[in-house]
C-alpha cells in the first residue's frame, strides 16, 4: 500500500538534496574561482611590488638563492639573461610576453604573471599544483555547511509532514469510532483546505447511503404492511376452505384462496421489480430496443386478459422507433402501464396503445376510457403504495412508481393527462431515439 509520508519524505528529501547539490557545486566552483583569482592577485602584486626595488641590486646581491614559500621570483634582462631566481629547483625559462600565462614545464603546470619593468623583467611564478590544493580546501570549507544543512532539513521535513498529514489522522480516528449507524456529515472546520474536496464528497456519499438506508428501512415497512393483508386473508381463505362440507362451498373458497394467491404473488413480483430497480446501478444504455416490436409483444401477452372481460386491447398506427436502453426494463414499463390500464378499466372498456415519433423523440402513448386519475393526484401516484381514496380496483400502488424508476434511468418523462374530456386517462412518456 502506498503511503503517502513515504512519498512526502521520500521526494522532499531527494528534490531538496539535488538542489542542494547543484547549489554546494555552483558553489565550490565559484569559490575556487575567487581563490584563483585572488592567487593571480597575488602574483601581480608581487610583480609590482619588485618593480619599486632597485631591481639591479637585487640582482647583483641576491644571487641564485634557495628562497621560502610558495612562490618563484625571477629577474632578467631585456635579452632573456637571467639575474636572479629565488629558487633554483623551479626555474623556469623567460616570459616572452607580458602578463598572465599559463607553463607546462617538466611535466608540472605552473602559472606566471611577467613585467616588464624598464630594461629588466619581473617573473612571478606559482605550481599549478599547490594552487588547486589550496583553493579546493578553501572551497570546501564553503560547501561544509550544505553538508550540515542537509540532515538538519531532513528533519525539518520529517516533522513538517507529520504535522501536515495529522489531520488525515484525527479525521480516520474519527471515522473509525463513529457507530455503524452514523451517517451524519464530517464537520470540515478544522480541516486543511486540500482535503475538503475530499470531505464533501465523503460528506455527499454519507447523504447518499443515509438516504438509500432510510429508503430500505421505509420500503420493508412498507411491504412488510402491505404484505401483511394478503397473507392473512389467504390464510383465512384457506381456513374457511378447510372448514367447508359442502363441495359446492368448498370450491367457491378455494377460488377465492386462489385469487388470494395471485394477489400476493403480483404484490412480491412488483416488490421485487423495485428492489432490483433500487439497487441497479445507474449506468450507460446497454443496448437497442425496437420499442414497436416490445409493444406488440406486450399486446398480445394481455389479450386473452382484456377478451376475458371484454375489453378492448389494441395497438394504433404506430411508427417504427428504436430507442437505447435495457430491453428488460423497457418491457417491464411496457407491461406495467398495459397492466394498469386493463385493472381500472370497467368491463367493455377500450385500452389502446401507440408508438410514435416526433422529431428525435419516440413517445409511447396508453390510453383508457377507466375513470382517470383527477389532476390532484397526479403527482403522488408515482409514490410507492400510493392508491387514490376512490381507487376500488385490486393492486399494490407500485405499478406507476416502477415505471417512474425505469422512466428516470432512461431519462424519459412521464406526463399523465384525460384520455378524453373529463373522462379515461392518457399516460405518454417521452425519451430520445437512438
Amino acid at each position: 500500500m502506498t503511503s503517502i509520508r513515504q512519498r512526502l519524505l521520500v521526494g522532499l528529501v531527494v528534490g531538496l538534496s539535488v538542489v542542494l547539490g547543484i547549489a554546494g557545486y555552483a558553489t565550490y566552483h565559484q569559490a575556487r574561482a575567487e581563490v584563483d583569482a585572488l592567487f593571480d592577485y597575488q602574483l601581480r602584486q608581487t610583480a609590482l611590488a619588485l618593480r619599486r626595488q632597485n631591481l639591479l641590486a637585487l640582482a647583483i646581491s641576491g644571487e641564485a638563492g634557495e628562497g621560502e614559500g610558495d612562490l618563484l621570483v625571477q629577474i632578467w634582462d631585456r635579452g632573456g639573461g637571467l639575474l636572479y631566481v629565488s629558487r633554483q629547483a623551479w626555474e623556469l625559462p623567460f616570459a616572452t610576453e607580458p602578463g598572465f600565462a599559463d607553463l607546462l614545464w617538466r611535466n608540472e603546470r605552473w602559472r606566471l604573471f611577467a613585467l616588464y619593468a624598464g630594461n629588466r623583467v619581473v617573473q612571478v611564478a606559482q605550481p599549478t599544483r599547490l594552487r588547486l590544493r589550496m583553493s579546493a580546501d578553501i572551497a570546501l570549507r564553503n560547501v561544509a555547511p550544505f553538508l550540515l544543512l542537509l540532515p538538519g532539513m531532513a528533519l525539518v521535513i520529517w516533522f513538517g509532514v507529520g504535522a501536515g498529514l495529522r489531520p488525515l489522522h484525527r479525521l480516520a480516528a474519527d471515522l473509525r469510532q463513529r457507530r455503524p449507524e452514523a451517517l451524519e456529515p464530517v464537520a470540515v472546520e478544522r480541516l486543511p483546505a486540500e482535503i475538503t474536496p475530499l470531505i464533501d464528497a465523503l460528506n455527499g456519499l454519507l447523504t447518499r447511503l443515509a438516504d438509500t438506508l432510510a429508503a430500505q428501512r421505509q420500503f420493508i415497512a412498507d411491504a412488510a404492511h402491505e404484505l401483511r393483508t394478503p397473507l392473512t386473508a389467504v390464510r383465512l381463505q384457506a381456513e374457511m376452505a378447510q372448514r367447508a362440507t359442502d363441495v359446492t362451498e368448498q370450491a367457491g373458497m378455494l377460488n377465492e384462496l386462489r385469487a388470494g394467491l395471485l394477489r400476493a404473488s403480483h404484490l412480491v413480483e412488483q416488490l421485487l421489480a423495485m428492489a432490483r430497480l433500487d439497487a441497479a446501478p445507474v449506468t450507460d444504455l446497454v443496448g437497442t430496443v425496437d420499442f414497436l416490436d416490445s409493444a406488440k409483444r406486450v399486446v398480445a401477452e394481455f389479450a386473452p386478459i382484456a377478451d376475458h372481460r371484454r375489453l378492448d386491447l389494441g395497438l394504433l398506427p404506430s411508427a417504427v422507433v428504436t430507442v437505447a436502453g435495457d430491453p428488460d426494463e423497457l418491457r417491464t414499463l411496457l407491461s406495467n402501464l398495459v397492466e394498469n390500464a386493463l385493472r381500472y378499466t370497467p368491463d367493455g372498456g377500450r385500452v389502446d396503445v401507440q408508438v410514435q415519433r416526433d422529431g428525435d423523440a419516440a413517445i409511447l402513448t396508453v390510453s383508457d376510457t377507466g375513470p382517470g386519475i383527477p389532476e390532484a393526484e397526479r403527482v403522488r401516484v408515482f409514490d410507492r403504495f400510493y392508491r387514490g381514496a376512490q381507487v376500488t380496483a385490486p393492486g399494490s400502488g407500485l405499478g406507476l412508481a416502477i415505471v417512474q424508476r425505469i422512466a428516470h434511468r432512461h431519462r424519459a418523462s412521464i406526463r399523465l393527462e384525460d384520455a378524453e374530456p373529463g373522462r379515461g386517462l392518457r399516460v405518454m412518456v417521452r425519451w430520445p431515439v437512438v
